[in-house]
């Protein structure tokens, strides 16, 4: 079973000079990766949505945001969250402001985390929909709803 996830990157306040920001951020979840365009300055805006397919709910979405460089581009923070922390709705949220890490946290070759916050942030909207049709009677019960997606974690 699937639920669609639907992430919208929407802006940052990023700590620095503005024309040392010339950025773009990365979604990553199981084994797909989806990226924004580049923006520069030090309050770059990307209103950009990206929806997902998601079977695994143990995993998490890892979020990067990139420096574009000449040569290389240099990671300026990053951002994991887990699954099932996704609030479930059908219209998107004014989002939330979260901290960019300097560090993902590894266990078992799976990022589980991240850690030593920057002083730069994001903001995102994360939300997931109920496939149509299939949860009729849970939409109303979430307990019940939160019971079955456990269940299925569980394998």
């Amino acid at each position: 079973m699937s639920f669609l996830y639907f992430f919208a990157v929407k802006k940052a306040k990023l700590q620095g000079p503005p024309d040392k920001f010339n950025t773009y951020v990365t979604l990553k979840v199981q084994n797909v990766k989806s990226t924004t365009v580049t923006v520069r300055g030090d309050q770059p805006c990307w209103e950009q949505d990206f929806m997902f397919e998601i079977s695994r709910l143990d995993l998490g979405l890892i979020v990067e945001m990139w420096n574009k460089g000449l040569i290389w581009d240099t990671m300026v923070g990053t951002v994991w969250i887990p699954l099932h922390t996704i609030r479930q709705s059908d219209e998107e949220g004014p989002g939330e402001w979260s901290a960019l890490e300097a560090e993902v946290l590894m266990k078992d070759d799976e990022i589980c985390g991240t850690r030593n916050p920057t002083l730069h942030k994001i903001l995102l909207d994360t939300r997931f929909e109920l496939p149509f049709g299939e949860f009729g009677s849970f939409a109303s019960h979430p307990v019940t709803f939160l019971f079955y997606t456990s269940s299925i974690n569980r394998g």
